[in-house]
């Protein structure tokens, strides 16, 4: 080999192993700038400041535009002033928007993290419900509730969620057609559904209820406020039929589960109280 090509060669191999040095001490320092930005944004977040946590935040996804937790905490800020009382309503809306975006990007990013994606995907749905869309926010919900990370607890609890919000529209249907003479008097009178389509909708919120209040105590059986809203669940059934036999049926499921939901609760204080005690005691004897 001539003395030229090898040194050709040699020179070639000298500036592509010094790129890779290069590449690879600049991605380095890259992951050690960002996670610096990062940390100094939630100091200031923490501190109540959140513009400049913003800033820090938005210099952090330059460095580290790969890592959920920046996101995350993009998230937060959009989201805290999306709740600023300054803000006005196309502020909060865009606000809102720009904080589903970066919980959303944190979501894609998050992999096995079951921390950041139940973070993300809680957010996602509060924001959804909080913009009024009812669909967005169940669905985001029940991904919650259905997705690889749910523990019993996060399975139950948005379960019962979803119940009480379908719980609300079926209320709000019988309460339209409540008897102003008997409300104080009769609260569970029954109720004329004289308008078929606003039965129609009494009648699925109803059922959806139930469904989703049954699931929440098929995973946790002792969910007290589960027991107290399936009580409300079969009032509103004791306000939609005249059959008297139903109307006596439901009255009485409905004093079954409330008291199940009184004694779960009184049941839940004195654990609670007993562990408060055992806790001060062991401190009195250290």
């Amino acid at each position: 080999m001539k003395l030229s090509r090898f040194l050709a060669i040699s020179f070639s191999l000298t500036l592509l192993v010094g790129v890779v040095l290069s590449s690879s001490s600049c991605g380095y320092v890259y992951q050690i700038v960002g996670k610096d930005k990062l940390n100094q944004g939630i100091l200031k977040y923490n501190q109540g400041k959140t513009d400049e946590a913003m800033t820090f935040f938005e210099s952090a996804s330059k460095f580290i535009p790969e890592k959920p937790d920046v996101w995350l905490c993009l998230g937060a800020v959009w989201y805290k002033r999306s709740k600023s009382g300054d803000a006005s309503d196309t502020d909060r809306k865009q606000f809102s928007q720009n904080a589903l975006d970066a919980y959303t990007k944190a979501l894609e990013m998050a992999g096995s993290n079951c921390k950041i994606r139940d973070n993300s995907i809680g957010y996602i749905a509060t924001i959804h419900d909080e913009l009024g869309h009812t669909d967005e926010n169940r669905n985001w919900l029940l991904k919650r509730a259905e997705g690889e990370c749910a523990t019993n607890d996060i399975k139950a609890g948005t379960y019962y969620a979803i119940g009480v919000k379908y719980w609300n529209c079926a209320y709000d249907q019988s309460t339209r057609y409540a008897d102003k003479q008997k409300v104080n008097s009769e609260p569970f009178h029954v109720r004329n559904f004289y308008h078929p389509p606003d039965k129609a909708i009494f009648d699925d919120c109803l059922a959806k209820a139930f469904e989703y209040i049954e699931k929440a105590l098929s995973v946790n059986p002792e969910y007290a406020e589960a027991h107290s809203y399936k009580s409300l669940l079969y009032r509103e059934k004791q306000k939609s039929t005249s059959a008297e036999a139903d109307r006596k049926k439901f009255n009485d499921e409905a004093e079954k589960e409330a008291k199940i939901a009184i004694d779960l609760t009184a049941k839940a204080k004195a654990k609670a109280e007993a562990e408060a005690a055992a806790k001060a005691a062991a401190a009195e004897k250290k």
